[in-house]
């Protein structure tokens, strides 16, 4: 069995340490291709640099884009999630078919929306709006810390 890619992908925030807690998330569990967007102010111009820093040390790949459909477009993804809040999607997060998928050598791409309310109507077309069940409101970092455990431990097994 093949391993696919699984790219992480962080849209629409300000915040450096935003950034720096997003990519320690996602290197402690194991991401190894990063993509930031639309990062605006002081996140585009110190927390980008940091976390390229910190996914070099990590042997790991940062990419910085201006929108979400240029890492559809750079990556080619067979298959993109897009966190959002439960009204906003009809389906939950499945990290048994996502990682089945990832398994079966495609390449997977989560998107988290670093502001509130999250990510545009028009960003939501880009792919498969998803939320978490039996969970509220955790932010962006809450977010990517249960769906890469989840799929880790589903990738694992």
């Amino acid at each position: 069995m093949t391993e696919g890619k699984l790219i992480v992908q962080l849209h629409n925030f300000s915040s450096i340490n935003l950034c720096k807690e997003f990519t320690k998330i996602a290197l402690g569990l194991g991401a190894r291709d990063i993509v930031f967007s639309k990062a605006v102010g002081t996140a585009a111009t110190t927390g980008i640099p940091i976390a390229q820093k910190m996914a070099h040390s990590n042997q790991a790949n940062v990419l910085y884009l201006q929108e979400i459909k240029d890492s559809i477009d750079l990556c080619s993804p067979n298959e993109i999630y897009l966190f959002i809040k439960r009204p906003f999607s009809k389906e939950t997060f499945d990290p048994v078919s996502i990682a089945e998928s990832y398994l079966s050598g495609k390449t997977v791409l989560l998107v988290f929306g670093g502001a509130d309310p999250g990510l545009t109507k028009q960003e939501l077309d880009l792919g498969k709006p998803i939320y978490f069940d039996k969970v509220n409101e955790i932010g962006c970092l809450g977010e990517i810390t249960i769906a890469l455990y989840l799929l880790r431990q589903n990738v694992e097994s």
